[in-house]
């Protein structure tokens, strides 16, 4: 693992080469500086209690204050030192403003401020010389600098290919998030709540609930087949299955890790997580630069197809239960998407910096990934394989029923579903990288 120190190394280079990504982008753009704020707290409504704060991803892709509220960031045309400006305020009510790891200031300008007219003495006099990237309009910028596209679209297009820095994060953020998942499993092992899992994964990692990149998905028996199962049980109920989907963040960037188990190691549930956890390792293997995310999902249809097949749901064959749709009633959703400080990171399906987007495959608009792959980028694939109640009573009562062994369905359906999901790093030499199985093989427990 890492140490801070050489961290920081990684974080001064990751702050030049963004600086020079983003000089490109104002010399294609003409404007002066692009400005990103963090963001402001929000207040819940007829309250006077505060919304856990997160900073936008525009502002973490620089800085690691995801909590660090009124910040902002300026990078110049004329500048390869960006500027971090920090709000200061008096406050008695609550803990000191998080700081940035040590080290990581030496490749920032850090000024203090106390008003937005004090902060605004620092930026571009021109009234369209700043790019302003921001939820709200917080500096008055004239309305085509707020959030313009043209800025907007380079910076999600830029943001395919991962410095050696942000590549590091996802890969602590794997590796931190390797215990938690062992202690999530124990817990479901000893037949603990939906909720006492969840407690054990937090205890794992070390983390709090609101510092999760996206919340706990822990679903036992049935509720495997609930794709973003949040809602989580408080009682314990006799386990058969489990699936736990959930990572860490690292400094704002994510893991995003989905492992499924069976309580029985001989049901033929565990039978059918063996042969998903070999099918899911074939679809990474086919990953690499120029390979086509839309190609791999089509070909990992076919492959829980063959795997229903196998396991005689399926009176018909892979190829036939894929091209009349019945493989979607068991794998609703996409085989994978791009990630970093956003779980589901953007520029996935732009066709190039300025802002075209790729035609949505006609069989699977809602794709998150359409662009090749390219290098240094890092892909999730997780297929999955489900017993959706809904779903399954569409396909019943439609044409396509007879070609089902409805017996099986029933033998699966109190196990819920299977989801297998693993973090992957497109290397530039071609190579694939692993982070979520190295972790797992490397971090003893």
């Amino acid at each position: 693992m890492i140490d801070k120190a050489d961290q920081a190394t990684l974080y001064g280079q990751h702050l030049s080469e963004k600086t020079h990504r983003f000089q490109a982008i104002l010399g294609a753009t003409e404007f002066d500086e692009i400005v990103i704020a963090a963001g402001d707290s929000k207040i819940q409504f007829a309250d006077d209690m505060a919304y856990p704060f997160v900073a936008n991803p525009y502002f973490r892709e620089w800085v690691p204050l995801g909590k660090r509220v009124g910040s902002y960031l300026q990078i110049s045309l004329n500048s390869d030192r960006p500027r971090l400006f920090l709000l200061t305020v008096e406050d008695i009510w609550h803990t000191a403003p998080q700081s940035l790891p040590v080290g990581f200031e030496q490749g920032l300008e850090i000024i203090e401020y106390a008003s937005l007219d004090e902060l605004k003495k620092y930026l571009s006099q021109k009234q369209d010389g700043t790019a302003f990237i921001a939820e709200t309009n917080s500096l008055n910028m004239v309305q085509e600098c707020w959030n313009p596209q043209a800025v907007t679209d380079q910076i999600d297009y830029q943001r395919r290919a991962k410095t050696a820095y942000e590549q590091d994060c996802v890969r602590q953020a794997n590796r931190l998030a390797v215990p938690a998942h062992r202690a999530a499993y124990k817990a479901f092992m000893a037949g603990a709540s939906e909720l006492e899992i969840a407690a054990a994964y937090l205890r794992g990692c070390g983390c709090s609930e609101h510092e999760m990149p996206y919340g706990i998905i822990a679903g036992v028996n049935e509720h495997g087949a609930v794709l973003h199962h949040h809602n989580l049980d408080k009682q314990r109920r006799t386990p058969r299955s489990f699936l736990i989907d959930a990572g860490v963040a690292e400094n704002g960037y994510a893991s995003d890790i989905t492992r499924t188990y069976a309580y029985d190691p001989g049901s033929d549930f565990a039978a059918l997580i063996e042969v998903m956890d070999v099918m899911q390792q074939q679809l990474v293997a086919g990953g690499g630069i120029g390979k086509s995310p839309v190609d791999l999902h089509v070909l990992s249809h076919l492959k829980v197809a063959e795997v229903l097949r196998q396991f005689d749901v399926l009176k018909v064959s892979a190829e036939e239960a894929f091209d009349l749709g019945i493989s979607a009633t068991f794998y609703p959703h996409g085989l994978g998407h791009h990630l970093g400080c956003n779980v589901h990171d953007r520029g996935s399906n732009l066709a190039n910096a300025q802002g075209d987007l790729l035609p949505a495959p006609e069989k699977y608009p809602k794709l998150r990934s359409g662009a090749l792959m390219v290098a240094n980028q890092i892909h999730t694939v997780e297929p999955g394989l489900y017993f959706i109640p809904a779903l399954l009573h569409r396909l019943r009562q439609g044409e396509f029923a007879s070609k089902i062994n409805w017996s099986r369905v029933e033998d699966f359906l109190p196990f819920g579903g299977i989801r297998i999901e693993d973090n992957i790093v497109v290397h530039r030499d071609g190579s694939l990288e692993n982070l979520t199985r190295d972790a797992f093989r490397d971090i003893k427990q």
